[in-house]
């Protein structure tokens, strides 16, 4: 297979679901080898321009890659723009359940503090409720962001659509970017988006959640928590962002970044979780009901949760690229 109908069929599969791409790129790289062959003709010895010509009439007859995915895909995939519906199904499939984990642990938290008393249908109901709203916030948020870096990001966009409408589509208007490439670096800037966010966790008040009224508006965190634990928690963020950038910058996910990756991932939930249990980590005055104990639990079910699924989510990404 040439680099110029690798680079086609990448930009064909790129498209389509992930389990469905192998197979789909041996075939439509038969199908290409195959027409290029029967338009060469047998016992001839073609020179190597006369091959990347009807190569290049071959490929353009097949047409625009984004059309042809759909034939395979059967949908239609506008909603978004062809060149970012990988992403936004990644950003669905991933980010959604974490924003729904973390709007389950602080409402219930929350709910327990309001009320020390509190029933399970009360806690069930606040949770359930107030989590449909942030995930749909984050629907919305998703959709936008992605929906106008496909159109700002991509400055060709609009000319490369009158080219799909008016049938001109050419070679030359491959996108010869790696799609894994661009996969790695959208994943590892959203990963950069919750690790600042993360950081920023020790300063959000409580007023923003609307309890403020139980610290006077200070902190989730306990005010007297040792700057030692805040420092450790920092440089593990700081690691982890620091590994991230490395796959933005590199746009690939190395074997050893992976497993440093995944070791500080680790090493900060234990080091989490140590905290938990020792130190009085939120604010006392979110604590002190006879549920405080549930709290400090669901809370560290929660951190192992992210921390596991972020490992799932790295492991798809290095197989994608290396076993791809």
């Amino acid at each position: 297979m040439s680099a110029l109908t690798e680079i086609y069929v990448d930009n064909v599969t790129r498209h389509l679901p992930e389990d469905a791409r192998p197979d789909i790129a041996a075939e439509i790289t038969a199908t290409i080898d195959d027409m290029v062959d029967a338009r060469l003709g047998e016992g001839t010895d073609p020179t190597p321009d006369r091959t990347a010509a009807i190569e290049r009439e071959v490929l353009e007859e097949l047409g625009d890659p984004a059309v042809l995915s759909r034939e395979y895909s059967n949908s239609p995939q506008h909603f978004i723009g062809p060149n970012s519906y990988p992403l936004f199904v990644w950003a669905l499939r991933w980010v959604l359940p974490l924003v729904g984990l973390l709007a389950v642990l602080t409402n219930v938290v929350t709910t327990i503090a309001l009320s020390p008393e509190a029933q399970i249908g009360e806690i069930i109901g606040k949770t359930a409720g107030n989590t449909v709203i942030a995930l749909l916030t984050a629907f919305a948020a998703i959709t936008i962001i992605i929906g106008l870096g496909d159109r700002g990001m991509d400055g060709g966009a609009a000319e490369a659509m009158r080219k799909r409408q008016s049938g001109t589509w050419t070679v030359d208007d491959l996108d010869r970017r790696d799609s894994h490439g661009k996969q790695i670096r959208a994943e590892a800037g959203l990963g950069l988006v919750f690790i600042v966010a993360f950081a920023m966790a020790p300063f959000i008040p409580t007023s923003l959640f609307y309890v403020g009224h139980l610290n006077g508006g200070e902190t989730f965190i306990n005010p007297d928590l040792g700057f030692g634990w805040l420092l450790g928690y920092w440089g593990f963020l700081a690691l982890l962002a620091a590994v991230e950038i490395v796959k933005f910058t590199t746009a690939s996910a190395r074997p050893i970044v992976v497993l440093i990756g995944g070791i500080a991932d680790v090493a900060m939930a234990v080091f989490l979780t140590v905290a938990l249990l020792t130190q009085p980590v939120l604010h006392p005055e979110l604590t002190n009901t006879p549920n405080a104990d549930v709290q400090q639990i669901i809370t560290v079910i929660a951190v192992w949760a992210i921390v596991i699924w972020d490992q799932v989510s790295t492991w798809r990404t290095y197989r994608r690229e290396h076993h791809s």
